[in-house]
């Protein structure tokens, strides 16, 4: 009996051991394209009516609200209005950060209803978002607050990089190492 009990313990273990399954690594997930997963694509897909702090509601709208101002601050970065940019890249972040808290990972095909997935980039965005407010500082003259912005996008950028492999998070990451390196003598 005891014999019979341990053969089936064992039978048990091997078979849910082999059951088992891991979760892939960055390294073995594809690269997305930057045709498919770009700031463009992002922005188009969180047009419509604005959203405002006060009236996000769900993590969607916080999602939805952080596009629409880094959107905004795009635009003021190209336009060279460094000091309103750097107010709407801080104003996205704190919309993204209220998403981070919920849910950490990126996805370049996440199911936002059922049906209807989106691109899905809290912790690429906020990385961009430090990185053109360090871009924009270092503009300003203001070359050390610039390197701890970068900092912190390298960290977000990492993340996103953990979660989904996209050239454009690729891109994000070398110009931030590229700014981040020491000048050659």
């Amino acid at each position: 009996m005891k014999k019979s009990i341990k053969n089936l313990a064992l039978a048990f273990v091997l078979i849910l051991s082999g059951c088992m399954a891991t979760a892939p690594t960055v390294s073995d997930s594809p690269l997305v394209p930057l045709q498919k997963a770009n700031l463009d694509t992002v922005v188009e897909e969180q047009e419509g009516m604005e959203v405002l702090w006060e009236n996000a509601k769900e993590v969607r709208d916080f999602y939805r609200g952080g596009v629409q101002q880094k959107a905004k601050a795009e635009k003021k970065y190209r336009e060279k209005q460094y000091p309103e940019a750097l107010k709407l890249y801080d104003n996205s972040n704190e919309f993204l950060v209220v998403v981070w808290n919920y849910i950490k990972q990126d996805s370049a095909e996440y199911t936002l209803f059922e049906g209807t997935d989106i691109l899905f980039f809290p912790n690429l965005l906020i990385a961009d978002n430090y990185l053109k407010a360090g871009l924009a500082l270092k503009q300003m003259g203001k070359e050390s607050p610039a390197r701890r912005k970068w900092k912190q996008a390298l960290s977000y950028v990492q993340r996103s990089l953990q979660w989904e492999r996209t050239e454009w998070a690729l891109s994000v990451q070398r110009e931030i190492e590229s700014l981040l390196s020491p000048p050659n003598r």
